[in-house]
């Protein structure tokens, strides 16, 4: 059809297709061959049309939704930030400091009350102590969520949000923290030690005095508080010496020397821990007798295990009990000045 608009638009001579084409009349043939022409171009062309509309609106049209996305999002942020605002104020900040200043005397003054009565009440002294770190847990999470629901009241939305931010940078910034943190939960529920158990940790032996969320204290026997992240006691092997009980046991062991009679000896140390005021007469008293070398000579080692009535007085049995011993064996003369003593207490 192009072809016969370019050869319809100049003038040719008739002559010039005489030797070409002869001198025939078109046949029906010809015309639906035509036909077939004109239809495929208008197919083509209608698929070129079909494939540039589809192009120029995959290029200019999400261009355009990307515009339409960039500008929502921004107005999305922009409302965000305006809601943030109005749920974190200035009044409502105050309110939250103060807030938690009294939950701390709070939780103090609780702790104080607890330590106190379980003091006059010996018997229960224990079990009052370790609802301390309880008390002090369940406090601070209560008050956590006070701050949050019900001064700051803010979105579900925001909350979801400000979490997942806080957790990230949390997570990066404070890994030792939560590792303390995570470590005195793990402490309060697995309970391997609780206040006022006798605990050797490393170099330090001394009763728990206290459990908290970071680190713990415990007292040692020359009055001096230690320390020690909960991390470390999770990690590190803890020695329990009672083991939650009131009682405990207590080992004195005193060097004699090794020509003094056992049976006498075993005697006398029995009728020493029996006499005591700090011994524990329901639970077994066991007296044993080792031989050492100490400074080239033998000496007699004589190990006594006996339980004391509270934990508090292990150090005054050992006292009393070695006393007792010594004064006995050497009013019966088996002990002289010649011969050195030395008192070992583990």
């Amino acid at each position: 059809m192009f072809l016969l608009a370019v050869f319809a638009g100049h003038s040719i001579p008739a002559t010039a297709f005489q030797d070409a084409v002869p001198d025939t009349v078109t046949t029906p043939q010809d015309s639906s061959l035509t036909q077939r022409v004109d239809s495929l171009l208008n197919d083509r062309l209608a698929r070129f049309d079909s494939l540039s509309s589809r192009l120029e609106e995959r290029f200019f049209g999400k261009s355009t939704a990307d515009e339409d996305t960039s500008s929502s999002l921004e107005g999305n942020t922009e409302e965000a930030l305006a809601q943030l605002e109005q749920v974190i104020s200035w009044p409502k900040v105050i309110t939250i400091i103060f807030f938690f200043i009294l939950t701390y005397y709070f939780t103090v003054f609780v702790g104080k009350l607890l330590d106190n009565f379980s003091e006059r009440v010996s018997k229960y002294r224990l079990r009052i102590k370790r609802m301390v770190p309880i008390v002090r847990v369940i406090t601070w999470t209560l008050a956590i969520y006070i701050a949050i629901a019900g001064i700051i009241h803010p979105p579900y939305a925001t909350v979801i949000t400000v979490l997942a931010s806080v957790g990230i940078a949390v997570g990066l910034a404070a890994q030792d923290v939560l590792k303390n943190l995570f470590g005195g939960i793990m402490l309060i529920l697995d309970r391997p030690f609780q206040v006022g158990d006798k605990i050797q940790f490393a170099d330090h032996y001394g009763e728990v005095q206290q459990i908290g969320l970071r680190s713990s204290r415990i007292v040692t026997p020359g009055d001096s508080v230690v320390t020690i992240p909960n991390g470390e006691l999770i990690r590190t092997a803890v020695s329990n010496a009672n083991s939650g009980a009131l009682d405990c046991l207590v080992i004195t062991n005193i060097y004699l020397p090794a020509n003094c009679p056992i049976e006498a000896v075993k005697e006398i140390a029995y009728k020493a821990v029996v006499s005591s005021r700090f011994v524990y007469l329901k639970k077994p008293i066991s007296i044993m007798t080792e031989n050492e070398m100490h400074e080239r000579r033998f000496i007699l080692k004589l190990k006594v295990k006996a339980y004391v009535l509270d934990i508090r007085y292990e150090f005054p049995f050992q006292s009393d009990v070695t006393e007792l011993i010594l004064t006995e064996l050497t009013k019966q003369g088996y002990i002289r000045d010649e011969f050195p003593l030395k008192e070992l207490n583990d």
